[in-house]
C-alpha cells in the first residue's frame, strides 16, 4: 500500500469515527470533541513549528502529512474544521451524519480511484473524472441518512471535490451545508 493509500484510509477511518460519535454520543459529544481537537492540534501545530520533537506528531507526519502542505497538520486542521462546520450549522442529526459520511467516505474513495485515473477534467487538472464518478458513487451511501436527497448531494459534493484552488477537506462540507440550508429553505 502506497502512503497516499494509507492517508485516504486513515481518512475513512476518521470520518467513520466521527460518524460513530455523533450517532451514538450526539451532536453536544461532537461539538466538544472537535473544539478539543482543533485546540489541541493548534498547540501541537505551534510547537512543532516552533521546532520541538514529539514523538506522535512525527508519527503522523511521516505516514500521512502530505509534502505539499502548507503547514504541519494542515489537512487535519482542514478536516476537523469542515467537521465543526458541519455540525454546527446544520442541527438535524441525519444531515450531519449525511455530511460527514461524504467528507469521510466519498472523498477518501474519490482519492482512491482519482489518482489511478486518466482522463484529466477541463477545469481542474490535478482532478480526474474517476475520481470525480467515485465521489458521486461512494458519497450516494448517505442515503442511509438522508433517503433520495442523497443524490444531489452526491452530485454536488462531487463538483465541490473537484474545485481548483481551495482545500475539499473544507469546501465538501460547506457545499453539503448549503445545500441543505438551501433544501430546507425550499430552494
Amino acid at each position: 500500500m502506497d502512503r497516499e493509500d494509507a492517508r485516504q484510509l486513515f481518512h475513512m477511518a476518521v470520518g467513520l469515527l466521527a460518524l460513530a460519535a455523533l450517532l451514538v454520543f450526539g451532536r453536544g459529544f461532537l461539538l466538544a470533541a472537535l473544539f478539543f481537537t482543533i485546540i489541541a492540534g493548534t498547540l501541537l501545530m505551534n510547537a512543532r513549528l516552533l521546532g520541538k520533537k514529539i514523538f506522535i506528531v512525527q508519527w503522523f507526519e511521516e505516514r500521512f502529512e502530505r509534502g505539499d502542505a502548507p503547514l504541519p497538520g494542515w489537512g487535519s486542521a482542514c478536516y476537523a474544521a469542515g467537521v465543526l462546520l458541519a455540525a454546527t450549522f446544520l442541527s438535524d442529526i441525519p444531515q450531519i451524519a449525511a455530511a460527514i459520511f461524504v467528507l469521510g467516505i466519498g472523498d477518501g474513495v474519490s482519492t482512491i480511484i482519482g489518482i489511478r485515473g486518466k482522463m484529466k477534467l477541463p477545469y481542474n487538472r490535478k482532478k480526474t473524472l474517476e475520481g470525480s464518478l467515485a465521489m458521486f458513487f461512494a458519497s450516494l451511501g448517505a442515503f442511509v441518512f438522508v433517503g433520495s436527497a442523497a443524490i444531489p448531494l452526491a452530485f454536488i459534493a462531487a463538483l465541490a471535490e473537484s474545485a481548483p484552488r481551495v482545500d475539499d477537506n473544507l469546501m465538501i462540507p460547506a457545499a453539503c451545508v448549503a445545500f441543505f440550508l438551501l433544501a430546507g429553505a425550499g430552494l
